[in-house]
């Protein structure tokens, strides 16, 4: 029996009614959709200062305050399309969870295959995204690299001062090392570079291990000192992130983060050092920019992602493939700050 053609659209739906892996990074901080119908993003990045307004006497003229200069950069995002074929033999084979004599015709098996591998592409495609956002977040720049595409480095534009490597006796293991002076310290540091304050702290698991075990930490929950710090200190619920509690007097709700993904030889990984921690401010303002498909069928559109289905003559063959062109660009980067606070990992 041949495999029929699905038209794009169809193939849309179906694609639409599946749930994405996690995306912590990318609902936190990249909320604004962005398409280009170029192969390349551009954005004006406005840098205003700290100008003081000038002294004049009061019969003199007013003195402008000249604009400050701004800079457009361009970014060319990576591509992303995976394919699969879609085997004419699985149709006459009883699929997962059928009953086991077979309950269903080969068209109906049809559906769900297509099904089944337009998931697998979405599903690996928004674990890229959530991918991408963490690098811009944590790390404020990304290394692509892949399969026929050299490494290529991309800078959003962090202040390096930005990114801590506590070494030593500074680490949060160490006896006399104050966490929350650190904090303190860090949290005006970002005020400064980028004119927010920090209002999240994301955690991994060690540093907020190292955290809650500090004196200072466990004096400041004490509730009979009137404290507005509230935090669950006990064991969590395993799950990939977990809302901590809050630190009231320094306006900081805390996040502990051990979400993984699978590198390309199957070994498990983690999107965010569970040595580090991560201050930010909303103002991170991130955006999901997407550059157009390089498909005529798309219309050299951009769109977050493009399934489409088609047939090979030789050798026979009906094969999905979904395309994408993401990037996470982080609109003021210096709204973030990453620390390596210990040497556990």
């Amino acid at each position: 029996m041949p495999i029929g053609i699905v038209e794009t659209h169809d193939l849309i739906k179906v694609v639409s009614t599946r749930h994405a892996p996690t995306s912590y990074f990318l609902d936190n901080f990249f909320r604004e959709v962005h398409l280009s119908d170029s192969e390349y993003i551009d954005f004006d990045i406005v840098d205003r200062g700290r100008r003081l307004a000038p002294f004049v006497a009061p019969t003199a003229q007013g003195k402008p305050l000249l604009q400050q200069g701004y800079a457009t950069r361009k970014f060319k995002p990576a591509y992303i399309k995976p394919k699969d074929m879609v085997d004419p033999a699985r149709l006459f084979r009883r699929q997962p969870g059928e009953m086991f004599a077979g309950e269903l015709t080969p068209a109906q098996r049809e559906d769900a295959i297509i099904a089944d591998i337009l998931q697998t592409h979405r599903e690996a495609i928004e674990r890229r995204w959530e991918w991408l956002a963490a690098r811009a977040v944590i790390d404020g720049a990304v290394t692509i690299s892949g399969e026929d595409y050299p490494p290529m480095s991309l800078s959003f534009g962090r202040d390096a001062s930005l990114s801590k490597n506590l070494t030593g006796s500074n680490r949060w293991d160490q006896s006399g090392v104050n966490v929350l002076k650190d904090i303190e310290d860090w949290k005006i540091e970002v005020h400064r570079k980028s004119g927010y304050s920090p209002t999240r702290m994301t955690m991994g698991l060690n540093a907020w291990r190292a955290f809650i075990a500090k004196q200072e930490v466990k004096d400041m929950l004490d509730t009979r000192r009137g404290s507005s710090n509230a935090l669950e200190t006990g064991p969590g619920k395993g799950l990939p992130f977990e809302y901590r509690g809050s630190l009231g007097s320094a306006g900081l709700e805390i996040y502990t983060y051990n979400d993984i993904y699978e590198d390309e030889s199957g070994t498990a990984q983690p999107f965010m050092d569970q040595d580090t921690i991560l201050l930010t401010s909303p103002a991170v303002d991130g955006v999901r920019a997407f550059g157009a498909i390089m498909d005529k069928k798309a219309g050299w559109r951009a769109t977050p992602f493009f399934p489409k289905m088609f047939e090979q003559e030789d050798p026979s063959a009906v094969y999905l493939m979904t395309q994408s062109a993401p990037l996470m660009i982080p609109t003021r980067p210096n709204a973030t700050l990453k620390a390596k606070v210990l040497n556990a990992s």
